[in-house]
């Protein structure tokens, strides 16, 4: 047998299997169609935003989770969650599971996190989220708790309670989280505040359709605040408190913090800020 021929027979490349080609043609024919179609249905439901101040759809999860019979005591406890109908009921338990999931909870100085905690600050979070489709925050993944107020490394000042974007962590004085939770201070909740800026800064970052309309709705609402006559009112009303005239993120956060406590006065004051927060959330359980 020459060289050459020998070299052919040792080193020829082997025939590609059809069946795998055919398989792998499949494949990449799928992936590109499924990419064009998720493209094309994107592109459609921002345009039925647009019109229509809303996601296509909320609520889709191809399996409910559920949670221990000890945590569940909580949620039958908590307000929103009885005056939601069966179906809402078993998504609001899914989200409330995923969260706890997702989520690292830290106790400082001493503090031990227990269920109760964990389970008023997932409720909180699951309640102020629940019309948005994109509920788990990308920009939030661990919640610290102090006892009282902290010094904050990242503000050099001593608070109650901040958004840190950068260890996508809140972190909370537990007793002032607990006032807000108790209602003990008309129109203010430590926990809701916190919570909205980090929802705001997670519209920034991202494009899902839950941040495109937070975001696109509050540059709407900072339009519609130029007008002198209405930046008057709400001063002169003091329905916000002063902190709120800080800047736009701290405005944002009170005015969530009232739409949340106090949706009645807001919407009679000012009915259509309230129609804006209601758009920005996707959250229209107040008017059921």
């Amino acid at each position: 047998m020459s060289l050459d021929i020998l070299y052919l027979f040792l080193y020829q490349e082997e025939p590609v299997n059809p069946v795998f080609r055919t398989v792998l043609g499949v494949i990449i024919t799928v992936s590109i169609v499924s990419i064009c179609v998720y493209y094309v249905l994107r592109y459609l439901e921002t345009i039925y935003v647009k019109y229509y101040k809303k996601p296509y759809y909320v609520h889709f999860y191809p399996s409910i989770k559920k949670l221990p019979a000890h945590l569940q005591l909580f949620l039958e406890e908590h307000d929103f969650y009885k005056s939601l109908d069966k179906k809402r009921k078993k998504f609001f338990v899914h989200r409330s599971a995923k969260f706890l999931e997702a989520t690292h909870f830290a106790g400082r100085e001493g503090l031990v996190i227990d269920d109760f905690m964990r389970m008023q600050v997932t409720m909180m979070v699951i309640q102020l989220t629940f019309g948005m489709r994109h509920y788990l925050l990308e920009y939030l993944n661990t919640i610290v708790l102090y006892p009282s107020s902290f010094y904050s490394i990242l503000n050099q000042t001593e608070n109650i309670g901040e958004f840190n974007p950068r260890s996508k962590a809140l972190v909370l004085s537990w007793k002032d989280f607990q006032k807000g939770n108790l209602h003990q201070e008309k129109g203010k909740s430590l926990g809701i505040h916190e919570l909205t800026h980090a929802i705001h800064h997670n519209s920034i970052k991202n494009n899902d359709i839950s941040s495109e309309i937070f975001y696109d709705t509050f540059l709407e609402l900072e339009k519609y605040l130029g007008a002198v006559e209405i930046r008057q009112k709400i001063v002169e009303t003091k329905i916000l408190r002063e902190y709120a005239f800080t800047d736009k993120f701290e405005f944002i956060a009170v005015l969530v913090e009232v739409f949340m406590e106090s949706p009645k006065e807001l919407e009679q004051t000012f009915p259509e800020i309230y129609e804006y927060v209601k758009q920005m959330l996707n959250f229209r359980y107040f008017d059921v």
